[in-house]
Parts: structure tokens; sequence; C-alpha cells
């Protein structure tokens, strides 16, 4: 019995339509089912013995003990190495901004009482014998998470809650545990256009305001358990025009049945996999200047503003912290970037 020329004719057609898709989104810009994202680098702020990254939320402090001066002793070098860096990371904490006027130090300077020793929690990251040096030492790395219910978010949104406090509206309390949901967007507020001296930086408790002075996001608008999760925002670097980054919503699955064909398990395509990464949704919005003392909040347009509220509404993005900031790399672009593998540390401490 002869196959329908008609059939055959149809299931070619068919099949050659669906190889062309599937070429065409493999060639799209690639996202993975993370929100790490290749064409994102963490932004690294470094400091003479620590540095902060600001994609992952993690403080890192360094001590170095070396054994002529530690009567050639390991344990002693290494303990010693250990003792400097906790005072490091504890002098790297002090420094982190909190809003546009405040750091730990300062907050600490006011009428609440700041034990930083209670809100760091940092442990070892890293122990390494320095031996190619005239002087051998140890090196000693200890790293404390910015967020994650042993952060430093979370442990000042807890101490907060039990003293007069008047210069932050602490955010809204859940129940709920926060789900990530990649089919949910993100806000990137793209800030590498502004001048050097106008620069964006980083703080835990960041703002997000209108041209008109309207507050669109602070601590008081967002969810608490997504605030501890993820923190208000993570800020990085990146060499990807803005174009680059406003996402494709369309998976190949969704253009392949709006044409007209429908995949079962069977037809799937060779060497393709059952499930493909989603691609990830990027809500792009430039902003237009940094404001405050510290040049930590984010003024945006007003039409943008309309555009978010009504985004939250349906979205949540903000209320859930859904936020990525691309700011300027530092000069010469070395000490903003980290390498990926060394970025996925935060995965081991949360």
């Amino acid at each position: 019995m002869k196959p329908d020329s008609n059939f055959t004719s149809e299931k070619k057609f068919k099949w050659k339509t669906i190889a062309c898709v599937i070429l065409i989104i493999l060639f799209l810009p690639a996202f993975s089912s993370s929100i790490e994202d290749e064409r994102f680098s963490p932004f690294i702020e470094t400091y003479p013995n620590g540095s902060i990254d600001w994609d992952n939320g993690l403080i890192y402090g360094v001590g170095r003990g070396y054994l002529h001066l530690n009567k050639d002793s390991d344990a002693i070098a290494l303990r010693a190495a250990h003792v400097i860096a906790a005072g490091n990371i504890l002098k790297v904490a002090a420094g982190v901004r909190l809003d546009d006027r405040r750091t730990l130090e300062t907050l600490g300077k006011d009428r609440v009482v700041i034990e930083l020793k209670a809100l760091v929690r940092y442990r070892v990251h890293k122990t390494e014998l320095i031996k190619n040096e005239k002087q051998p030492y140890y090196k000693v790395t200890l790293i404390a998470p910015l967020t994650g219910v042993e952060g430093l978010t979370s442990m000042l949104i807890t101490g907060l809650k039990t003293v007069p406090f008047d210069w932050m509206n602490l955010p809204k309390p859940s129940a709920e545990s926060v789900i990530e949901d990649e089919e949910k967007p993100w806000l990137v507020l793209d800030a590498r256009d502004l001048p050097k001296e106008g620069r964006v930086k980083p703080a835990v408790f960041p703002k997000i305001l209108s041209e008109t002075g309207e507050v669109v996001y602070e601590p008081g608008m967002t969810d608490e358990s997504a605030l501890i999760q993820r923190g208000m925002a993570k800020y990085v670097v990146s060499d990807e025009p803005k174009e680059g980054l406003i996402s494709q919503k369309e998976s190949v699955e969704s253009i392949l049945e709006r044409a007209g064909f429908i995949i079962t398990n069977g037809e799937a395509v060779a060497g393709e996999p059952e499930k493909r990464a989603k691609r990830k949704n990027y809500i792009v919005k430039d902003v237009r200047q940094a404001q405050g003392l510290m040049n930590t909040n984010l003024l945006i347009s007003v039409a943008d503003t309309q555009e978010l509220k009504k985004e939250d509404v349906s979205s949540r993005i903000l209320k859930n912290c859904r936020v990525i900031v691309i700011v300027s790399s530092p000069i010469g672009g070395i000490e903003g970037n980290i390498p990926r593998y060394l970025a996925k540390v935060s995965n081991d401490i949360r």
C-alpha cells in the first residue's frame, strides 16, 4: 500500500519548518535556568583586606599569618591569620552602605547600638599556605552572607524590630516562602551611562524614585521573606548592549504551537533535550540619575515609573525583589569582576 503523497509532503513540510524554527532559536542569546547569565558578572567592591560581592551577596575578609613572626609555628601562624581575617571582615562589613546616608559604622554611632559580631555570621571559606614567597605565610579567607536567613540583611531586619527606629520602613512580614518562578520577569536597571562622578553605588536598602520624587521601591514595599532571601537588588557589570538584554519571551514550544505544530515526546528532535532552559524575561529600564548622599538611590522616568507600578500589580516584580542593577565597572574594569565559578560559593553558605 503506497503512502498518501499529500500526507508525506505535509509531514516533510512540517519537519522542515520545525528545523528552521529551532535553528533560529538556537542562535538567539542563551539564558541559563537560574538567575546567572553569562552576560552579567558580579560587581565586586574591593578593600585592602577584603571585598564585597554585590551580586551574590557575600562579604570576604582576608588575614595573613607569617611563620617568621609567629615562632615558625604553623599552628600559631594559622591562628594569627584567622584572628586578622576576622577583624578585617568586620571592618569591611562596617563600611557596608545601608541606604543613601548610613553605613553599619555610622548606624552604630546613632541611637541604635550595633554589635557587628552578632550581625555578621562568618565562616572559613579558604585556608592556604603560601610557600612561593621569601616569607611563607598562612592566608585565611572568611566569608559572610549579606542575604539568607543567616545574612546581614536578616540580622538587621530582625534586630531593628526591637529598637526605636525611624529611618527605614520595614518590609511586610509574610508566612509564605519565596518560590522561584522562571516565568516571572526581572527588572534590569541600566545605570552604565551615568557620569563618573554620579555613578551608582550599591546598598543593602536602595530606593527607586520617580523624577517627580515618588518612591517606587523601598524596604517597606517588599515582602520580608523575599528581601531576606534575595536582597533588594543584585549589582552586576555587563558589556552587553541594552538591546541585547531585552528578552525573547517566546520559547521553541510556544512558537511552534502558535504555528499549529504540537511536538509530542515521540516527535522530539534527535539530540534535543526534552526540557530546554527557559529564557529569562528582563524588563530593562534606564537609570536617569543616582541620588542621595552616597549615590545609592536610583532615579527613573515618570513613564517607567507608571509601567513598573502596573507590572508589580501583576507579577509582584518589586514586592518579590526581582531587581538587577547594572553599574559601571571600576577604573580598569578588574575590581568589578569575579570569575563565575568563584561566585558560586554563595550556594554553599545559604
